[in-house]
């Protein structure tokens, strides 16, 4: 008599296999046909009747998780174009971006437990068919290039703003309520004549972060000394000479709050070879929380982002697209998260 007359199918059992077979699914499944082990061979590793798992994979198999091909095998089923997110970044940011690399890392871990897969696109090869992936944008592309996104791909959501991108969703980190906490901060501990090291208008979240800041020290009845330059490390160090001179005379500078991390860094470097002590006698503060803000001395004070919190928020808003319709287009502004350390310095008085 065989083996599968005395096993057989119980359905208790053939409800295991399946989650066993899940599992494996789960692990396996990519853009492409994955074939499974033989019938046989299979059966025999999970110590279970061969009459046991083909109702199991029947069940897989008319799920459409499984495909049967004669003569061939068993394979599980590609993933479908529904469930690749594509992802695009602007030119200008490098891999080593500390936003760009944190976020591709975070999401990356995401897609991965929600058996999702990412596809990068690239500005010169971009889809020539109309696609059901949603698109994530990162940074600032052209006009032209969102336009043509939009022809391809129904949900587009960009982590940047982009103020006169009506026909896009965009869900970022709110920079104009940073500048604005980043005035009261250095107001609040007594600081009273206070500048900022601005990035170039182009870049909105740079603008936004400059107009929250002289907005609220200006209904505060502070003058803010704003100085523009690029948002790194060397613009920083350069615009140091200009702090330097603030930071002197009857009625000094006594803090500065940097665009970004890279910028006050950079001030610190050329503060601290001209003998300008931080914070004794000039406060810093910076924005991103980028890995090298709590390794220098004095460790930086500055806003954190929640990429996680981003991320959830990201797909939480494409789950309502998908219920509402891809017309649905929103503006969605997340905060940020103040961060303490040593570099400032509350004046008494």
């Amino acid at each position: 008599m065989s083996t599968d007359r005395l096993l057989p199918t119980r359905p208790y059992l053939r409800d295991e296999i399946i989650a066993i077979l899940r599992e494996l699914i789960d692990r396996q499944r990519c853009d492409r046909l994955v074939r499974i082990e033989a019938e046989r061979e299979l059966a025999a590793r999970l110590s279970v009747s061969r009459l046991s798992l083909r109702a199991a994979v029947k069940t897989l198999v008319d799920e459409g998780l499984l495909l049967r091909k004669r003569g061939s095998g068993t394979y599980i089923v590609p993933v479908p174009a529904s469930q690749i997110v594509d992802l695009i970044a602007a030119p200008d940011i490098k891999p080593q971006d500390p936003f760009y690399s944190e976020f591709l890392s975070e999401l990356s871990r995401y897609l991965a437990e929600q058996s999702l897969h990412l596809r990068m696109l690239h500005p010169a090869q971009l889809p020539a068919a109309s696609t059901s992936n949603p698109l994530i944008i990162v940074g600032l592309i052209e006009d032209r290039l969102i336009r043509s996104l939009r022809a391809t791909h129904g949900r587009v959501i960009a982590t940047q703003s982009y103020p006169d991108a009506v026909e896009i969703s965009q869900i970022c980190f709110d920079d104009y309520q940073i500048g604005v906490e980043a005035a009261s901060i250095l107001f609040d501990r007594g600081h009273r004549r206070i500048a900022h090291l601005a990035g170039p208008a182009i870049y909105p979240s740079a603008l936004k972060r400059c107009q929250g800041f002289t907005d609220r020290l200006k209904a505060l009845g502070v003058e803010p000394d704003v100085i523009e330059g690029k948002m790194n490390w060397e613009s920083g160090y350069e615009l140091g000479e200009d702090a330097i001179t603030l930071s002197t005379g009857r009625k000094p500078v006594t803090a500065i709050f940097a665009a970004n991390d890279w910028m006050a860094l950079g001030l610190m470097q050329r503060l601290r070879e001209e003998g300008v002590s931080v914070p004794e006698r000039v406060s810093v503060l910076g924005c991103d929380d980028i890995h090298l803000a709590w390794q220098v001395k004095p460790h930086l004070s500055t806003f954190k982002w929640d990429v996680n919190y981003l991320i959830r928020e990201m797909f939480t808003f494409m789950e309502s697209m998908n219920a509402n319709g891809p017309t649905l287009h929103k503006k969605i502004l997340l905060p940020a998260r103040f961060v303490e350390r040593d570099s400032l310095k509350r004046i008494v008085t």
